[in-house]
């Protein structure tokens, strides 16, 4: 079995990755993949034993179902098993549960006039600690649109299946604590200690590449990092571990103090204090618990594979906590290492530079599939991106900052001086390189990879490697060509596709609809909501539900963005979208004060053209002297059904619409304001005589939307009702005539019951 273990480790991945989807074409490619792996060994007992751990993957990864909170009993009891999360609205932690193998999430809401209470809320909530909770049980908030984010499938898979929301500290009792409460608390007064002897930009890098956290630095340098595939500096891993390896061997060894096996014996014993220093993420537990496995290896002198010893860590991780085989970092950090050690001939004999290139070559053709699957993009240049600043980072500034950490120590005053002068050559060089790669920042936008096409690119990849390492140079290259055509066909999918599609998003309380032609001939935005006028946060519905759900579709470019009217609940995204996507045009009512450039003003009777596809404006005409009366109105014919969006427009709108308009009718209504009941009349709707009517509101929103007297008069008349606080996204896939609406959340009895 020797030097085959990772083949174990491969079938058990893949049985947790069929366990994940019921698609029938995965588990013909991951049938196929399992028997590749079979025949390398060709005996009854290795196909045996592959297939056992296939099927225990399968079993051991399957996700949870999530629990229904109305079978957990009050208060809740159980053992806190996570150091606290601080925000600045909330305070968290996790609470394993005392009569059930699940754990909670425990969040705390901050009062900002009651600091002496968040004080004992601190105090309290101590690693280790038994605690009685009191509080509304609830599940997590999941994802409610294609492309967001799911953070209550992110809990899941930590096996954490409910949410318990504390006001008040009343709400909770704890008692105890672990000894590794007193071990974060050190970490803490460590990394404050470091705080305090550095100046706040220093501290910002420092944080993020020695202690694993980068909320110090700024978002527009985390998000430059990001768009260069560049993350992986700024997450703690097996270069940063390497890193201070070298340096702890350079101090021990190499300067006289000890001898080989001392320096060894040292190295073993600093190791898990600098992976519970940097934040123990998977990559740095990977690196350390590797770098133990073969400092054992090398003491007694056995012969081991190194795929072996990885196939070892990870197995052992995965054990230890399952929530680790959904972990991005844990995937990245496995997936780079496994490949690099298999492409060992290749990066021997090599000079640092050529090496440095094929590293990061082969590091960014194994996680981009993965990459496209969470994130949707990437940059072609990245690359470039990487052969400069991993080096750079790599030899300059984490060896200085690591420096500088210890000096914190010793010398406070003089971290001082030496963190202003490196932070500043450092953030100068930065500036540079971001100024010229401005220009360089192109991204290809490819959508979300669905599995069976990352299986697909990954066998054209590994074939690429073995014919590379095997010398066949020009088998490879057609290979590695292979690799694009993947990702090229995947991306023009939708551009030789005749279906089109029509989505309502769940943008909360807000209007945002996303028309998709057939064959990708245009793409029509109809609103563009912002968020809340409370939220902390003014771009989180474009940054986490507009955005995300475009580039999910493979969409950069915006044909037409038709604003309805000027409430920030129809147009608060739109300086946001324009900065993050191609906007062709933007079309508004005469009557909509928007200070930009090239703007197209439209009232009724004027014609939006997409490819054949006409888009007509039934209002305003004339200035009604407010903004939901000055509504856009747009009639449109998609999928052999008629459409009516009406943004806000009221009663008294609906009246004019139909005089100018008697036999104006509609097989899909886009409800106006919401559901209020200052909209959609009897007479609209008898008049219109609608099959489908779509209502985008927010769930429990404080206005009430939609409101019972509307969805009386829809239901009355057998009007087939879609709402975005039910339903979340609402979808129309259409084909020449025909087409079928769906929801992105499950139209179950919990969701008929909230009906009226």
């Amino acid at each position: 079995m020797k030097g085959n273990i990772h083949l174990l480790v491969l079938a058990t991945v893949g049985g947790g990755i069929l366990s994940q989807t019921a698609r029938p074409v995965t588990y013909l490619l991951l049938g196929l993949f399992i028997a590749w792996i079979a025949t390398l060994k060709k005996s009854l007992t290795w196909i045996v034993t592959l297939s056992v751990c296939f099927i225990f993957g399968f079993i051991y990864f399957t996700p949870q179902v999530p629990t229904n909170p109305s079978t957990i009993h009050h208060p809740l009891k159980g053992k806190i098993i996570s150091p606290l999360i601080e925000t600045e609205s909330t305070i968290s932690t996790t609470l394993k549960l005392e009569d059930r193998d699940e754990k909670a999430m425990v969040v705390y809401f901050k009062t900002a006039d009651q600091p002496e209470e968040i004080n004992y809320v601190r105090a309290h909530l101590k690693f280790g600690a038994e605690c009685v909770i009191n509080g509304e049980a609830g599940l997590p908030e999941g994802a409610r649109n294609p492309g967001q984010f799911d953070y209550q499938d992110y809990l899941r898979n930590q096996h954490i299946t409910v949410q318990i929301s504390a006001e008040s500290a009343d709400q909770i009792s704890c008692k105890g604590q672990s000894f590794l409460h007193n071990a974060f608390k050190a970490r803490n007064a460590m990394i404050s200690k470091v705080k305090k002897s550095m100046s706040p930009r220093a501290f910002g890098w420092a944080s993020a590449l020695v202690f694993g956290d980068t909320q110090y630095l700024p978002e527009e340098t985390v998000e430059w990092f990001r768009d260069f595939s560049l993350s992986h500096i700024l997450a703690i891993s097996g270069l940063h571990v390497g890193l201070f390896l070298g340096g702890v061997y350079l101090i021990l060894y190499r300067s006289g103090f000890t001898t080989v096996d001392q320096a060894r014996r040292m190295v073993l014993f600093i190791l898990p204090a600098y992976s519970f220093i940097s934040g123990a993420a998977p990559p740095v537990l990977r690196a350390c618990l590797m770098a133990v496995f073969l400092l054992f290896i090398m003491q007694w002198k056995i012969k081991v594979a190194a795929t072996d010893v990885l196939a070892i860590v990870a197995m052992l991780l995965l054990v230890f906590n399952p929530a680790y085989f959904y972990n991005l970092g844990f995937q990245f950090s496995f997936i780079v290492t496994f490949s690099l050690l298999l492409s060992y001939p290749l990066l021997g004999n090599k000079n640092m530079w050529i090496a440095s290139i094929m590293i990061s070559f082969i590091s960014q053709a194994v996680i981009l599939p993965l990459q496209l699957h969470h994130f949707y993009e990437f940059n072609p240049l990245s690359l470039f991106a990487n052969i400069l600043l991993v080096p750079y980072f790599s030899f300059i500034i984490i060896p200085l900052l690591f420096l500088l950490v210890l000096l914190a120590f010793f010398i406070p005053t003089l971290t001082v001086t030496l963190s202003t002068i490196t932070v500043a050559f450092h953030e100068s060089f930065l500036n540079w390189i971001r100024g010229v790669s401005e220009p360089l920042n192109i991204q290809w936008v490819v959508g979300e990879l669905p599995l069976e096409w990352i299986l697909a690119y990954f066998a054209v990849l590994i074939l690429m490697m073995i014919n590379w390492v095997r010398k066949r140079l020009k088998k490879a290259f057609l290979f590695g060509v292979g690799t694009v055509v993947v990702l090229m066909c995947y991306s023009v999918k939708p551009y030789i596709s005749s279906q089109g599609t029509v989505t309502m998003l769940d943008v909360g309380q807000g209007d945002s609809f996303v028309v998709e032609l057939p064959h990708r001939k245009g793409i029509l935005m109809i609103d563009a909501a912002g968020s809340p006028v409370f939220s902390s946060n003014p771009d989180r519905i474009a940054d986490q539900i507009i955005e995300p759900f475009l580039k999910s579709r493979g969409i950069k470019k915006i044909d037409a963005l038709l604003i309805s009217h000027m409430d920030h609940d129809h147009s608060g995204s739109v300086d946001r979208l324009q900065q993050s996507f191609n906007v062709a045009e933007i079309y508004v009512s005469p009557y909509h004060a928007i200070d930009q450039p090239g703007v197209n003003v439209i009232d009724q009777g004027d014609t939006i053209v997409l490819d054949g596809y006409e888009f007509n404006v039934l209002h305003p005409r004339g200035d009604e002297q407010e903004t939901n009366k000055n509504s856009v109105v747009i009639y449109t014919k998609l999928g052999g059904k008629s459409w009516l969006f009406t943004g806000d427009s009221t009663a008294s709108i609906e009246e004019k619409i139909l005089s100018n308009y008697p036999s104006l009718t509609t097989n899909v209504l886009k409800v106006g304001h919401h559901g209020s009941d200052s909209s959609t009349s009897a007479k609209w709707i008898n008049s219109l005589a609608p099959d489908v009517a779509l209502i985008s509101s927010g769930v429990d929103n404080r206005y009430g939307h939609p409101h019972k007297e509307v969805v009386d008069r829809l239901l009355e008349k057998n009007v087939i009702l879609f709402r975005t606080d039910l339903h979340g996204a609402v979808q129309y896939q259409f084909s020449k005539q025909t087409g079928t609406f769906s929801t992105f959340l499950p139209y179950n009895e919990e969701n008929k019951k909230r009906l009226p």
